[in-house]
């Protein structure tokens, strides 16, 4: 079974970090796409998904252009650009399944639907805290036929309680603490067992909290209102003018905005993704119930604001710190201040049995091997990579550079390779050096 090896000291199953069944169902792709994979995978979902948005909306009455016009608003949605730039996670792919799970109720398919909403359960420990909500409020919706609605609202249920069950029981009961290692939520209770009389003690308090910092740290109610903004103006303000998908968004916002970390509340990284599809679905049915001159201008009106939203996004935001890993427009974002050739020669040159250490940047280079650690994580590791000019993530800088020092005089360990970007240190021989 996987474990988490790689970033943590403590072992334990990889499920304890997060129920993610996606990554065993995609890993025989790396043989197909090799490191590149689960990239590959959250590309093409963001595509098939934004092909969902256009589908739905057509369903639901919206006519060609309009349709179109909701899923390039989708795909403009700075939350998608933020999700890609970021890094992978299971949660997009499930995220751009919605729009057809809902397309497959609209019409009747209940074995389709049923199977959609298994996938999105299946992502992640906290999806059925979001897609049980949604299949209940589709069991009432006039759109959905009688014959789906029984379903519905059992799929509904049964979303919630699988959630319940992962993470209050399954999940502690795989890591090694014996605990839930997400439940970050201290407006809510010590653990998921005190949220529900939490929600009933204080409600004027968790909804003040949706809009201002709650935990105390610098620029916070500035990182959730600038949040609130730019989804407004990027489209979310259809959410308003369609308060049934406006509701299907309340839970992932409440997941997101009562969390302990700022980093959760901001526009950055894959924290907004679950709203992409129905900001573009919403968007397309609020333009298609105007009529008249304004429909000239209006939608390329939104689309243009909607693309606003995402520049602005990678020139500044609250939370962001090193802007040119998504400043698209800047020759930095593609020029590196290294031989980024010399340095994949280097990692190459590694034997392919070896256990390896490797700053974070270097580890999903090296990933297809049977061991391979996160430094400052080093364990058995035979050699040590370290990329100077990149993050030092975990450590800090200072850390970092003291580490790396030490570690180049340590005799114990002996330069493999060394370019301009890239240290690899190789154990000596013999050696007991850890």
């Amino acid at each position: 079974m996987p474990d988490c090896s790689l970033f943590l000291d403590a072992d334990q199953l990889l499920l304890a970090d997060h129920f993610d069944l996606y990554l065993p169902l995609f890993s025989p792709l790396i043989y197909v796409f090799g490191t590149w994979t689960l990239l590959v995978v959250q590309w093409l979902a963001v595509l098939l998904g934004a092909w969902g948005v256009r589908r739905l909306a057509l369903a639901c009455g919206a006519e060609e252009p309009i349709a179109l016009m909701g899923m390039c608003v989708m795909l403009l949605f700075f939350g998608v650009f933020a999700a890609m730039a970021f890094d992978y996670h299971s949660n997009v792919v499930a995220a751009m399944l919605l729009p057809w799970f809902m397309l497959a109720l609209r019409k009747g398919k209940v074995v389709r639907g049923a199977f959609l909403f298994f996938l999105l359960l299946i992502s992640k420990e906290n999806l059925g805290f979001w897609i049980g909500p949604i299949a209940l409020l589709l069991a009432t919706d006039r759109g959905v036929g009688r014959k789906v609605r029984l379903p519905a609202a059992i799929m509904g249920v049964v979303g919630i309680v699988w959630s319940a069950i992962i993470v209050g029981l399954v999940m502690p009961a795989l890591a090694s603490d014996q605990s839930f290692a997400h439940f970050d939520y201290g407006i809510l209770g010590a653990s998921v067992a005190d949220a529900p009389s939490a929600l009933v003690a204080k409600p004027w308090e968790l909804l003040r909290a949706l809009f201002v910092d709650h935990v105390g740290v610098q620029d916070g109610t500035g990182i959730k209102l600038e949040f609130w903004l730019m989804l407004f103006v990027a489209g979310g303000w259809s959410l308003v003018l369609q308060p049934r998908l406006g509701l299907m968004a309340l839970p992932i916002m409440v997941q997101k905005m009562w969390h302990d970390d700022p980093g959760k509340w901001s526009v950055i990284a894959h924290y907004g993704i679950e709203l992409a599809p129905l900001v573009g679905v919403a968007t397309a049915l609020a333009l298609a119930r105007i009529r008249g001159a304004t429909m000239r201008w209006l939608p390329w009106g939104v689309l243009v604001l909607s693309l606003a939203c995402t520049i602005r996004f990678m020139d500044r935001t609250v939370a962001y710190h090193d802007r040119s890993r998504i400043r698209i427009y800047q020759e930095r974002h593609y020029v590196k201040g290294y031989e980024v050739r010399a340095v994949h020669r280097a990692l190459e040159a590694i034997p392919l049995e070896a256990i390896v250490s490797a700053q974070s940047p270097a580890v999903p280079h090296l990933a297809l091997r049977r061991t391979v650690y996160q430094f400052p994580i080093v364990r058995e590791a035979e050699y040590l990579v370290f990329l100077p000019a990149e993050s030092p993530y975990p450590l800090d800088a200072m850390t970092y550079s003291e580490t790396l020092r030490v570690l180049r005089g340590d005799p114990g360990w002996e330069i493999f390779r060394e370019t301009d970007g890239c240290v690899v240190l190789k154990l000596v021989e013999d050696s007991n050096s850890r």
